[in-house]
């Protein structure tokens, strides 16, 4: 079988589920993961691990040692620093591009983006997850014809569909997501703020970890609602679908931060809406390919608790609303979001790419 050379200088950070997905339903190839640093081998399993060297003239030894046929680079930077291989070994490269990697004018990292071009020159094919990040890699010179958009697909079987009750009290906001900057926790925290006000038996929940907890700590105690919302950390998929199916409402507040990072389309929000949930979220990056404002849920522009409280709101109060929202979301993750239907689509370019040399 065709081995394939899966590049990722870390594997595997929690919010990069999108990558095992790929990994682990391949069919038609043999992907080996290359990477520098294991992490949290329980929560993705993988045989196919093995050492990446620093330098290329190594990385070319050790491709040529597993008699590599296909380079996919996850992430600008990955594929930068391959550059090199690539051409020595005279085979094809994919580099996968995922939101922060992408350049910006405010970003200062000036080596990479000198090295952009060369990249996209040299490359075969570049794919990104929303028709926002194509616009955006084509500005910076990557020709049309080499980007390809590919979802990040989820399993639907983890995040099977659940119908809500039509209750109006004691609601459960949910938010899934690093603690990060763009995932913009705390106008979720002031939304939730005016939305407790109104309905004290409302409850929010927030899952994930980061570097941005002990500011989100202060602010849920400044805020005086302790009581009220609930932080779980980092959870399994297993347990994450159940607290998505005792929710009633999900929010993410995604943002541009000020060094331009932002995101592409959230797969927190594909596994919502999987399970039936109605969105609350930003007209921010991709998500408006995912939500169409009105269908599956309901957006707002990027720093507003405000508004993000209002739609909320309007959630609360209309319970038909939420479930009709919930099932639209359910069905456009089972037709455009499937990891199953999304890794075929890799696979044929994979093919396309070796066939032609």
């Amino acid at each position: 079988m065709i081995k394939i050379a899966f590049v990722r200088h870390r594997y595997l950070p929690p919010s990069e589920t999108f990558i095992y997905e790929e990994l682990k339903n391949i069919k038609s190839f043999k992907p080996i993961m290359f990477t520098r640093k294991k992490m949290n081998l329980k929560l993705f399993p993988f045989k196919r691990i093995k050492r990446l060297p620093h330098s290329p003239r190594k990385i070319t030894k050790v491709f040529k040692r597993n008699k590599i046929k296909l380079i996919h680079a996850r992430f600008g930077n990955s594929g930068v620093r391959l550059i090199h291989v690539k051409q020595r070994l005279r085979i094809p490269m994919i580099t996968s591009f995922h939101g922060f990697d992408l350049p910006t004018k405010r970003n200062p990292r000036k080596s990479y983006h000198r090295m952009l071009p060369v990249l996209f020159r040299v490359g075969d094919k570049f794919t990104v997850p929303s028709r926002h990040m194509k616009n955006q890699l084509i500005r910076w010179g990557c020709p049309n014809h080499k980007i390809e958009i590919m979802y990040s697909g989820i399993d639907l079987k983890k995040f099977s569909y659940k119908k809500r009750d039509n209750k109006t009290e004691e609601l459960t906001i949910i938010t899934v997501g690093r603690l990060h900057k763009k995932k913009g926790h705390q106008y979720l925290l002031r939304a939730f703020k005016k939305i407790h006000d109104h309905y004290p038996s409302a409850r929010l929940v927030i899952v994930g970890e980061g570097r941005e907890r002990k500011k989100i700590k202060r602010l849920i105690t400044s805020l005086k609602l302790n009581k009220y919302v609930k932080m779980k950390g980092l959870i399994a998929h297993n347990q994450l679908s159940e607290l998505l199916y005792r929710a009633d409402i999900f929010c993410l507040p995604s943002l541009t931060t000020k060094d331009g990072n932002h995101e592409g389309i959230p797969n927190a929000i594909k596994e919502a809406m999987a399970t039936g949930l109605p969105i609350v979220s930003t007209r921010h990056g991709g998500i408006p390919e995912l939500v169409t404002d009105g269908q599956e849920g309901l957006l707002v522009p990027e720093k507003t608790a405000k508004g993000l409280a209002d739609k909320i709101k309007f959630l609360i109060e209309n319970p038909s609303i939420r479930q009709e929202m919930g099932r639209k979301g359910h069905e456009k993750v089972e037709s455009d979001f499937d990891s199953a239907k999304q890794v075929r689509k890799l696979e044929s370019i994979y093919a396309n790419l070796i066939r032609k040399g």
